[in-house]
């Protein structure tokens, strides 16, 4: 079984505003979260608690191929199945034949699908089936990868996180993903679709042109950052060096030096900070796991993850009320080369869900 995470409201209060901007004036429209001009034009509507966001977490027990059915692609499938407009894809590594079905499904009913992929999974079967079906794939040809992995159905809901959209992703490795229920939010992952799939512009040849950077959605702050367009680690390093009381990360790969040294820094001036690492490249001397344990600071513990396939989280959580998360590895290719997002929460209540997938990995891993 799949374990599942998610923070689903009961209620949705739909509440439509149709005030033009001459009659409030931008600071009234702001207060509102309404889209000023140059951003989307569908408002945020208000969100009661937690209506606005799902998430989950595998359950990375692996076991036979035959045995890999109602993992996360279920209810990312269901969401593609359900568009009425367009799919957006990109996705460094997709194989999983239940979103392929799904999108060939979609584009021969007629709903335009677009998706974007690295040039080193170019050419897998899945791939190529897709566009034997009739969807083209736009493929990343740099060094640096399209390391992306989100999905955008009729510019309303996201699907974005650290799963790669394989069976190793989805039934093997710890991963999360989470669905958003947000235009504005759709409005920033469509912009760089456009840019991927369209402009063909890739790394840091990207424009910076996310036009809703900072958002409030259900009341709650979220950041949306995209890289290299826009250097990613330094922004998370500052969120790192406010945290106060408590530091949880659990890493794929951490070798940036601006988000360790924050970290040390904080465990030096007392914080709580508590790592796991992915034990492949832990040994590495690029990889901050040796520093952090050299550092032998009382209120720091790092350990090697316990799942002997992948884990393969990008997950920072402070003082348990904001939550970093997405593609972004902890990593200078990550901030200078990739194409990467990053989601930063600040929510205890969507942290909590965070801290429990943390503790989770954390009891599994090697003292």
């Amino acid at each position: 079984m799949k374990r599942r995470i998610a923070a689903i409201g009961s209620i949705f209060m739909v509440i439509i505003l149709t005030i033009f901007s001459f009659i409030l004036g931008e600071d009234l429209l702001q207060e509102y979260n309404i889209p000023l001009p140059g951003n989307s034009t569908i408002p945020e509507l208000p969100a009661a608690d937690t209506d606005w966001y799902e998430i989950y977490f595998t359950d990375p027990a692996c076991g036979p191929e035959e045995t890999w059915v109602d993992g996360i692609d279920s209810y990312i499938v269901a969401d593609i199945l359900a568009a009425e407009a367009r799919v957006d894809v990109a996705a460094f590594d997709l194989d999983l034949e239940s979103i392929v079905n799904a999108l060939i499904s979609l584009e021969k009913a007629g709903i335009p699908v677009r998706v974007v992929t690295d040039e080193d999974n170019s050419e897998l079967s899945s791939i190529n089936r897709l566009r034997r079906n009739g969807i083209s794939v736009v493929e990343d040809k740099r060094t640096g990868f399209m390391h992306n992995k989100f999905v955008v159905v009729d510019g309303r809901i996201v699907w974005t996180g650290s799963m790669n959209l394989t069976g190793s992703g989805a039934y093997c490795n710890n991963n999360h993903m989470v669905r958003i229920e947000s235009p504005r939010l759709a409005l920033n992952y469509t912009a760089e679709m456009d840019e991927m799939y369209t402009e063909r512009l890739f790394g840091p040849d990207s424009p910076v042109n996310t036009a809703n950077q900072n958002l409030i959605i259900g009341g709650v702050n979220v950041e949306n950052y995209f890289g290299p367009e826009v250097e990613i680690s330094p922004t998370l390093a500052r969120t790192v060096a406010r945290a106060e009381e408590e530091i949880l990360f659990m890493a794929f790969a951490f070798t940036d030096e601006r988000i360790g040294e924050a970290m040390l820094g904080r465990a030096d001036a007392g914080v709580s900070v508590r790592g796991v690492f992915e034990r492949s490249g832990a040994e590495s001397g690029f990889s901050y796991y040796g520093i952090m344990a050299a550092a032998a600071l009382p209120n720091m513990q790092v350990r090697q993850d316990g799942n002997p396939r992948i884990m393969h989280h990008k997950v920072i959580i402070i003082d348990r009320e904001t939550v970093i998360l997405g593609s972004f590895n902890f990593s200078e290719s990550a901030n200078s080369r990739n194409d990467e997002n990053v989601l930063v929460v600040h929510d205890p209540t969507f942290a909590s869900f965070f801290v429990e997938e943390f503790e989770t990995v954390w009891n599994e891993a090697a003292p």
